[in-house]
């Protein structure tokens, strides 16, 4: 540390508190902008290769710029680095304000990744320098505490912003608090402060701690795959484990994040003066326990217990290995550098091999499971490191400890994955289950079969078949039937795909059984992102755009059409029920002798056995009843999935996802209704039906239109109707 300004302890505190706020205002700016981009393409119908490309990039440009930002930080200072990417953070959203497509949003995510990937590590190599080696540990808690503060702010404040649907104000808001970022660092940094730190001490010397620093960087990047493999894949585990409560998923989400931050202040008063790898490594163990522990959980206290453990051992490690990573080399930009490129890497892992787990496997929590096995495994080269170097344990007596360490980790590990789980026995025939997401809902087929083989070469053919149904009735999939259909009406004929004409001209039959209660064009509302929380008038405005009259099909050439710009097609009241009795029409040619194909509660029950299942009651999420039966679709719809709560005359009113496309407004008969038909399609289109209808109108559709379907409809006042057929 050259500059002479910072001759004293309160000269030094005040730029490490300048730069942890000029961390925090560019951390809320990047999330608020990263949560907003998702959002709008929805709004826009982008593709998902198109937003999965652009937070790619923005993770790639990211890795690829902290190792420079370190090592230039090095050679010429953090100050005109760190002003100059946050300047050209602050500038670049303007570009969108001249051309606000999506593809320029996503040019100018590419750019802030290119500035988050310098920031952060320049600031840490700013603390590095400045901290005593005795103050280490206090200051990269606190630090470590900033940030995930900000990663809560950003995304609210984003979700605040986003609110009209504009980026304006989103844009407005990455520019504000770059800005100030930009101008904290230019005013606090001084000239000819450099990150070469005092700090060099026999654990320290930078020339002879190589084998340290890999060793150190391999546990980080373990830890971080931990951390995307979560972000990726944990909310789908808790949504298919404990249902669709948002309540309790997004509290088990957020809990490890939140005991991090509570454990902090706890862990730096008690973690000594000096950094320890040892520390390092006791906290990465802990947490991947938790991590491994999630992905075997079944209730809401499994997960509360867990994730504890996780955050616990995230508030261990988290500073102690920022801390040691000061320590091990002078120049602090370059080990800080490479510190963010490892975690960058770990992040971009461990999404990749989850997704291929769950290919492999179908079951999301295996996903945990095995990404804990390797962060686990990439603590032990830090282990080696820690008995031989420093220890002095001897080399050849510390390889095969640490050897056997990882067989041991990845024996007890790996055992319970191989021969737990996936299978159960009934009468002595075997009964699988696999998982996967599809259809924006979890997918599971429970198979019953002779062999295991036979049951995972008919999940894997079914699974894709799921999804390319998915993406030719999905109005967000840019290249599916649905989607061409919808930009071009008003304009031009479509020849969509045969299976996407069929159902199509089964749901007009229904929308005509209906009286127009069930409409697929409704569309022109539901396919904007959070239509159900725009103003009445907004909706209302679409009226004349929701008419299934409007939808035409000519039989002879397969062609359909859409008579008004402005209209849209969505088949997601319809849809899912026609994929689950595609799914088991597909299993049953596999020679699948009996099973279930669900998806996001929706279920087909088929075969030669009777299978016993639950009805869950809208309000308390209790199993209100069980039903017996086999070869029947059931579906549900209800106030519950999809909702934001608004105030009118003092009163708290729920506007949910189903719309009444007669009035435009969230249908009011009921809270929720279960259909058991003898078709998924039909029950599923008859749930969104019989919801808006209610139980009186809904008795009398089905008594005259479909006799053998049956129905509950749990009502507003919490009492419930059933028809005469409803099986018990």
């Amino acid at each position: 540390m050259k500059d002479t300004n910072l001759r004293t302890s309160a000269d030094r505190n005040r730029l490490a508190f300048a730069i942890l706020l000029c961390g925090f205002l560019s951390t809320v700016g990047i999330g608020l902008f990263s949560f907003a981009v998702p959002l709008l393409s929805l709004d826009e119908r982008v593709s998902g290769m198109w937003l999965g490309t652009g937070f790619a990039g923005y993770f790639l440009a990211r890795v690829l710029a902290a190792p420079v930002a370190g090592i230039l930080t090095d050679r010429i200072g953090p100050r005109i680095p760190l002003t100059c990417m946050l300047a050209v953070g602050t500038g670049i959203p303007f570009t969108a304000y001249f051309d606000p497509s999506v593809h320029v949003l996503f040019m100018v995510q590419f750019v802030i990744g290119l500035a988050a990937g310098c920031i952060k590590p320049i600031g840490m190599a700013v603390l590095g320098s400045l901290c005593r080696k005795k103050e280490l540990i206090k200051w990269f808690a606190l630090h470590t505490f900033v940030f995930n503060v900000a990663l809560f702010v950003g995304p609210v404040l984003g979700g605040v912003l986003y609110f009209n649907r504009s980026m304006e104000p989103v844009l407005f808001g990455l520019i504000l608090c770059m800005g100030l970022s930009a101008v904290v660092a230019g005013f606090s940094l001084p000239n000819g402060f450099h990150t070469n730190s005092d700090k060099q001490t026999q654990e320290g010397a930078a020339r002879g701690a190589v084998i340290d620093r890999v060793s150190l960087y391999l546990a980080i990047a373990g830890r971080a795959s931990g951390v995307g493999a979560m972000a990726a894949f944990y909310p789908i585990l808790l949504t298919m484990v404990l249902g669709r409560s948002g309540l309790v998923t997004g509290s088990l989400f957020a809990l490890p994040p939140l005991v991090v931050c509570l454990a902090l202040p706890v862990v730096s008063r008690f973690s000594g003066e000096v950094p320890r790898s040892s520390q390092v490594v006791l906290g990465m163990l802990l947490s991947a326990c938790g991590l491994y522990g999630l992905g075997m959980s079944a209730s809401v206290v499994q997960y509360a217990i867990w994730g504890c453990v996780l955050g616990f051992g995230t508030a261990i490690s988290m500073p102690s290995s920022m801390a040691v990573a000061s320590t091990l080399d002078d120049r602090q930009g370059r080990v800080f550098g490479m510190t963010q490129l490892a975690a960058g890497a770990g992040l971009l892992l461990g999404p990749i091999l989850g997704g291929l787990v769950v290919q492999a496997s179908y079951e999301v929590g295996r996903i945990l499971q095995v990404v804990a096995i390797l962060g686990a495994c990439l603590c032990i080269p830090l282990l080696w490191s820690i008995l031989d170097r420093h220890l002095h344990w001897g080399r050849g007596y510390t390889l095969v400890l640490a050897v056997s360490c990882c067989v041991l980790i990845v024996g007890v590990g790996v055992t319970p994955i191989l021969y737990g789980g996936a299978s159960r026995h009934f009468d002595e025939r075997s009964v699988y289950t696999y998982t996967d997401v599809a259809m924006g809902t979890v997918v599971t087929l429970t198979l019953q079969t002779e062999s295991r083989k036979a049951a995972d070469d008919a999940a894997h053919k079914t699974i894709a078949f799921i999804r390319a149904l998915q993406r030719d009735y999905d109005f967000r999939s840019t290249d599916g039937s649905v989607a061409r259909i919808n930009r071009a009406a008003g304009r031009t004929w479509v020849h969509p795909s045969r299976r996407t004409f069929d159902l199509l001209q089964r749901t007009v039959a229904l929308s005509k059984k209906t009286g127009g209660v069930f409409d697929p064009t409704i569309g022109a509302a539901t396919t904007s992102p959070l239509y159900y929380a725009l103003d009445e008038s907004v909706l209302k405005a679409k009226q004349n755009l929701v008419n299934y009259r409007l939808l035409k099909l000519d039989d002879a050439t397969g062609r359909v059409m859409l008579k008004k710009t402005g209209m849209a097609l969505d088949l997601g009241g319809i849809a899912k029920g026609a994929v689950i009795d595609a799914a088991v029409a597909l299993l049953r040619e596999l020679h699948i002798k009996a099973g279930i194909v669900e998806a996001g509660g929706d279920f087909y029950c088929f075969g030669h056995r009777w299978w016993t299942v639950g009805i869950r009651h809208p309000r308390t999420r209790q199993v209100y009843g069980l039903i017996r039966i086999r070869e029947k679709g059931v579906c549900g719809s209800g106030d519950y999935q999809q909702f934001v709560m608004s105030e009118s005359n003092g009163q708290h009113i729920k506007r949910h996802h189903v719309l009444d496309p007669i009035s435009m407004a969230p249908a009011t008969e009921a809270i929720g209704v279960t259909v058991v038909a003898a078709t998924a399609e039909e029950a599923d289109a008859l749930a969104t039906t019989l919801m808006i209808a209610g139980a009186e109108d809904g008795l009398f559709l089905l008594d005259k239109e479909f006799p053998g379907t049956s129905a509950v409809w749990f009502q507003p006042d919490m009492t419930v109707v059933k028809t005469a057929n409803f099986p018990e």
